[in-house]
């Protein structure tokens, strides 16, 4: 009976939190896929299928957050609405209130380490083969009279657009041709073969800049191709992109202790819940919301700064102290008391 009275005092904070950052964070989302439509064409089909692969990254840091503030402000609010008090007189304690919690947390923790070590990897590898694979369809969306759009490696401006047909081409790249380019025409159109761009130039101008040498070449016709390559990533290949975490790569350090320390919020967070939770309405004031706010900061504010700076030693180091040093207030603050 308790600890479904529990559960539901849980379960009615923990629902509206999620429900409201999700939407905001799928707002904020949904504006960055945006961005995407300026150089790729999409219908509303395929900007699901991006959001889609983009939200497993999203949920993965509101789970953690919004757990432990439903879990702290659902106890709270039993304190301070005197019914926790009644389930003390009727022998219940602190430590089974803090029994109820394990199991949960302990979950809560493996869902967050599936998302972070296989399926947020997993969905940004089918983000970026998806819109590779929209990409070499040459279903591009370049704007006449807008600057920073791409065709391939290449920057790309243009006066007129009639489908894949375009006047008044101004383009430039430093990588396609191994050099910096920049090359003006008059009329260009963009074809497909098979996966590779290939823009064929009529009447302009082509400048290469290379080891401090400018070479200009007046041209009536000019080709240029570009091989888009595909990021390719299975299940199969989990091992081996985060092996690299341990061969001194530092981005991917950063990542793996990011990944690990942020999915074990909810076990090193653990004492924490009854410390915040458990007052005594008729002494103490209710600030639970700023003990909860206080603690998420704190506990991602050490996350970042340990990732970049000692993120194996971070990894073990952070949770146990993080644990120890919210069970001693436990036992001084709620288990001496109540």
């Amino acid at each position: 009976m308790f600890k479904r009275y529990l559960f539901n005092s849980i379960a009615q904070i923990f629902f509206p939190f999620f429900l409201v950052l999700f939407f905001i964070a799928s707002v904020v989302l949904l504006i960055s896929i945006a961005g995407i439509t300026l150089v790729v064409k999409m219908n509303f089909v395929d900007l699901m299928i991006v959001f889609l692969y983009l939200l497993p990254g999203t949920i993965f840091f509101i789970i953690p957050m919004t757990f432990f503030a439903s879990c702290v402000l659902g106890l709270s609010r039993l304190a301070y609405d005197y019914e926790l008090l009644v389930f003390f007189s009727l022998g219940v304690s602190p430590k089974k209130i803090l029994r109820f919690f394990i199991p949960i947390s302990f979950l809560i923790t493996f869902v967050l380490l599936a998302f972070s070590l296989a399926l947020i990897p997993l969905s940004k590898s089918a983000y970026s083969d998806f819109i590779a694979e929209k990409r070499t369809k040459i279903d591009v969306n370049v704007r006449p009279g807008e600057f920073g759009q791409k065709l391939g490696d290449w920057l790309v401006y243009i006066d007129g657009a009639d489908g894949n047909n375009y006047e008044g081409l101004v383009l430039f790249s430093g990588v396609d041709l191994g050099q910096e380019s920049f090359v003006v025409a008059q009329k260009g159109k963009v074809e497909n073969l098979e996966g590779v761009f290939k823009m064929s130039l009529e009447n302009g101008d082509a400048y290469f800049a290379k080891d401090q040498e400018i070479k200009k070449i007046n041209f009536k016709e000019m080709a240029i191709q570009s091989e888009l390559k595909k990021i390719n990533l299975s299940s199969y290949d989990l091992w081996d992109y985060w092996e690299s975490a341990f061969n001194g790569k530092k981005s991917q350090a950063r990542r793996f202790a990011q990944a690990i320390l942020t999915s074990l919020f909810p076990l090193a967070s653990l004492f924490l819940i009854p410390l915040f939770g458990i007052a005594n309405p008729r002494f103490q004031k209710n600030l639970s919301y700023v003990y909860v706010l206080a603690s998420i900061v704190v506990y991602f504010g050490l996350v970042h700064i340990l990732s970049e700076n000692t993120p194996f030693l971070g990894i073990f180091l952070m949770p146990i102290a993080f644990l120890c040093f919210s069970y001693y207030f436990y036992r001084k603050k709620i288990l001496e008391v109540y």
